[in-house]
């Protein structure tokens, strides 16, 4: 009886810290984050930035609106994934869970959210997390990613201040994204 006990409190005390974890490293929700968001497609040698403004609002809000370009953003909801760049909108069915926008639209909230484990889940990843040099990583890889899927996403997390400092987002085809985020 004492061992059951044991085993209950010490399983809750390890789900309690990683779900406080996880709260702990989300977004804050409706704070607005300045970004630097840089796309590199290294077999083009081409490399493209925009700044601008994010706001996340749990568990599935997300707007991001550009100053440079001007007139660019990205939202996100419940139920509407839509983005306009140089000035052509275009609107992702999210009917479809399966679909490949709908994946990465769903995995973008749950990193933002501090739902490692919920992305990692989705995109059948491995998760793997570190410490260096005062910044905590974690990083989720999927072993065969098609060219245009997600093959590996890393937050990097200030490991003091459990803020996420940059979201990377790689693709099959090696071609990636770098969020980063400053308050």
């Amino acid at each position: 009886m004492k061992r059951t006990t044991l085993l209950i409190t010490l399983a809750t005390v390890v789900l309690t810290t990683f779900s406080s974890y996880a709260q702990e490293t989300a977004l804050l929700s409706g704070k607005q984050y300045s970004f630097t968001e840089t796309k590199v497609i290294p077999k083009m040698n081409k490399t493209s930035v925009r700044k601008g403004l994010m706001v996340f609002v749990a568990p599935d809000i997300l707007t991001m609106d550009y100053s440079q370009p001007a007139g660019d953003y990205t939202h996100i909801t419940s139920d509407s994934f839509e983005v306009s760049k140089n000035g052509k909108v275009q609107h992702f069915p999210m009917n479809n869970p399966n679909h490949r926008m709908a994946i990465f639209r769903t995995t973008l909230l749950y990193c933002l959210g501090g739902e490692l484990d919920r992305a990692a889940e989705l995109n059948h990843a491995g998760k793997a997390c570190s410490v260096e040099k005062g910044k905590r990583i974690c990083t989720l890889t999927v072993e065969k990613a098609a060219p245009r899927d997600i093959a590996q996403i890393q937050l990097l997390y200030d490991a003091q201040s459990k803020a996420l400092i940059s979201l990377t987002l790689t693709e099959g085809s090696g071609n990636y994204t770098v969020y980063n985020l400053t308050e």
